[in-house]
């Protein structure tokens, strides 16, 4: 039985759009030129992703730096602070809360709604879940981590009905910081609780997890609101993911990584095929995606076609 497959979201930028952002950086374009450049890269992404028969395309986020801070310097009470390491060689800039959060222009309706207009199949949406958000910025207005999360969570909550009233019915909530503190297991429910509880019933929900500590926190992640999850796995030969599949409400479906999006190394289908055949043992056929482990931004854009190339094909 084939595997259904998407992504986890982000694309890597080609070399057209990263000179792109440059000029324009340095005023030699105008940000109209900057989306004519950002939107053939999506129309790339997405043809490309059509031509290999996944089951749930993405947009790519190309008009996207960083997921958290693109989204984030949207929002009133949001103000995008300098640039700060998260790993390697890998920075970001980031959101500094300085007055109560509102959603403000952060609509990503529009993009997604063009993006779905290039493509008959089905386009996920993708946006940042609320304890994300509140776990990458400086907070400077709230008293407390709950507070600052549970803003996010209206925030992200109206953002998601809106996409839902556009026609949208498969929403994925990206939480890489999810399991980071197992005190805030509770904050991340409710949180997450209440961005999801208006959409059941008008869309499925897609919860990324990233890259979880399986044996200490699988088992209270798999719990967590939503239709499918969508987690790590290829990196650590899954280790510690029986907790998570075995906790795995028989309701909900998982996405497992399958490829690996840190190693430039391009898997050969058999790889992947013995990764897949190892999921099927945790796993019916009928819960399993085969997904990359993350995002692809940071690999080259041939490694990244060839992975996801070579996960389209072992999947089948």
């Amino acid at each position: 039985m084939a595997l259904l497959t998407s992504t986890i979201g982000s694309f890597p930028k080609p070399p057209a759009l990263h000179e792109a952002r440059r000029r324009f950086r340095d005023g030699e374009i105008d940000a109209a030129s900057l989306r004519e450049v950002e939107d053939e890269a999506v129309r790339r992404a997405v043809d490309f992703q059509e031509g290999l028969g996944l089951s749930l395309l993405v947009d790519g986020e190309m008009d996207r730096a960083d997921p958290i801070t693109t989204f984030a310097e949207g929002l009133s009470g949001i103000e995008i602070d300098g640039w700060v390491r998260i790993y390697g060689d890998r920075y970001v800039r980031r959101p500094r809360i300085v007055g109560p959060i509102g959603r403000g222009v952060a609509g990503t309706t529009d993009r997604w709604t063009w993006a779905r207009d290039l493509t008959r199949r089905v386009m996920k949406a993708v946006i940042p879940g609320p304890y994300s958000l509140m776990d990458a910025s400086f907070d400077e207005h709230y008293d407390s981590r709950r507070e600052a999360c549970l803003a996010f969570a209206d925030v992200v909550r109206d953002e998601a009905v809106a996409l839902v009233a556009a026609g949208a019915r498969e929403i994925q909530l990206d939480e890489p910081s999810a399991g980071a503190r197992a005190t805030e297991a509770g904050l991340l429910h409710e949180a997450l609780e209440r961005v999801v509880a208006p959409l059941r019933g008008r869309a499925r929900v897609w919860l990324y997890l990233g890259y979880v500590d399986f044996a200490s926190a699988g088992a209270d992640l798999a719990t967590l609101p939503a239709h499918g999850l969508l987690v790590a796995g290829a990196h650590c030969d899954y280790e510690g993911l029986d907790a998570f599949t075995r906790a795995l409400p028989n309701d909900r479906v998982a996405g497992i990584g399958v490829v690996d999006v840190v190693d430039p190394h391009v898997e050969t289908e058999e790889e992947i095929r013995s990764r897949i055949a190892h999921l099927r043992e945790l796993l019916p056929p009928d819960r399993l995606w085969a997904v990359p482990d993350g995002g692809l931004r940071a690999l080259r854009v041939d490694v990244a076609r060839a992975k996801l190339t070579a996960m389209a094909s072992a999947a089948k």
